[in-house]
């Protein structure tokens, strides 16, 4: 069989499901679907459903988005496809309710390698939208971001602190991302790319001592950074959303007069059991990096906190001594070079000096790849990446590591 003529078996299979999930009253459906197209690590298709609704007697129409994996195997094993997957349906499947402020889930189905499936709400029929660019976003946005983010923190903490049972059944079952770091070779990129700064600065004759330290520790990001930082830690770890970026969140425009934004999270696949700075950093290393913003990171963390604060105080779990901002704010003290050792490899990639060619990383490998990436955008990156480094230093969050 082709790949074409199993592709249109699947989806005539996986249509029938999204189907029966608008439940029995239905007939006359039907559906659009189209091509499929490769984004990264998924296929995705676009599809339109249509049936009339016996009990109202009225048509009904819904836009969904199908996420299956990418077909090519040696790509999937080296982005973890499998586990990915796993994270997803599971956050779907137990942590997401259908009055929350997440895209509604229509069917998913885990059967790796190749047969997974995510059926979501395409929510751009409500409005939302992603931001136009991938970084140095208006702070408007970065806010209606931390806002949302600070919510679905609070969502955790509540969950631990109410359902706890519930809630370690489901972070016992969330797969291990660095794990399968170690085994895949990810962590040659996570290593070679987090020294770019250093090297830069030692070559413009930088402080050598601070240089040598720095220099000492990301060379070992992997272990020394990220592993260490993702690590729970009690009582502030709670689930994070893991690629907290901004190609991960959607925005909305409220018509209500004063043109609220509101932002939506998306992209659940690295869901873990960390504390908060894992997301935090990585989005404010990505997008917050340029002069006009770096001025706002105090801002920035007190309109998460405020926004996590309420949705405690709603719970009726708001407890001063763990939930503070001061013990936020020593949290991303602690973690700030996580979202760093991110930035020093994604952000030539979120600036489109490099493109993330499958076909090119399965053929010269993970070692080779680094060593492009690491040449991306030339000084101008490296510098970008320094003054990411030094803003750090400035604002003494590295000074545990010095």
């Amino acid at each position: 069989m082709s790949y074409d003529e199993d592709f249109q078996k699947w989806i005539k299979k996986i249509m029938s499901k999204i189907i029966e999930s608008f439940g029995p009253n239905i007939d006359e459906a039907q559906y659009e679907i189209t091509e499929p197209t490769d984004i990264f690590m998924s296929t995705i298709c676009y599809a339109c459903v249509k049936f009339k609704n016996r009990l109202t007697d009225q048509s009904e129409e819904h836009s969904v988005i199908l996420k299956r994996p990418r077909q090519l195997e040696t790509w999937r094993q080296m982005m973890g496809s499998d586990l990915q997957f796993h994270n997803e349906i599971l956050f779907y499947r137990m942590c997401a309710r259908p009055d929350e402020n997440f895209p509604r889930c229509f069917y998913v189905d885990e059967k790796p390698p190749m047969d997974s499936v995510i059926a979501l709400e395409n929510v751009s029929k409500r409005g939302y939208y992603p931001y136009t660019y991938k970084y140095n976003v208006p702070l408007e946005y970065t806010l209606a971001a931390m806002r949302e983010i600070g919510r679905f923190h609070g969502r955790g903490y509540v969950m631990k602190e109410l359902q706890k049972e519930k809630f370690f059944d489901i972070v016992g079952q969330l797969q291990n991302l660095p794990k399968y770091n170690k085994v895949h070779d990810f962590n040659i990129i996570l290593n070679s790319q987090a020294t770019r700064a250093v090297e830069y600065l030692r070559s413009h004759n930088h402080d050598a001592a601070f240089c040598d330290k720095m220099e000492a520790l990301l060379s070992n990001a992997s272990d020394e950074v990220i592993n260490k930082t993702i690590k729970p830690l009690e009582p502030l770890s709670t689930m994070c959303h893991g690629d907290f970026t901004l190609n991960n969140v959607l925005f909305k425009r409220e018509d209500d007069g004063q043109q609220h934004l509101h932002a939506m999270l998306i992209d659940f696949a690295t869901c873990s059991y960390s504390t908060p700075v894992v997301d935090l950093s990585t989005y404010i290393s990505l997008c917050c990096w340029h002069e006009v913003m770096k001025d706002k990171f105090f801002e920035i963390m007190r309109v998460y906190h405020d926004a996590l604060k309420e949705y405690l105080l709603e719970a009726g779990i708001w407890n001063v001594d763990k939930y503070s901002y001061d013990v936020f704010l020593d949290d991303y003290k602690r973690g700030s070079l996580f979202g760093f050792v991110i930035a020093s490899f994604f952000l030539p990639i979120l600036m489109g000096y490099v493109l993330i060619n499958e076909q090119q990383i399965i053929e010269i490998g993970m070692a080779e790849y680094s060593k492009i990436l690491k040449q991306a955008g030339g000084d101008k990156m490296s510098k970008i990446l320094a003054d990411i480094l030094l803003y750090l230093k400035d604002l003494g969050f590295l000074k545990h590591f010095l």
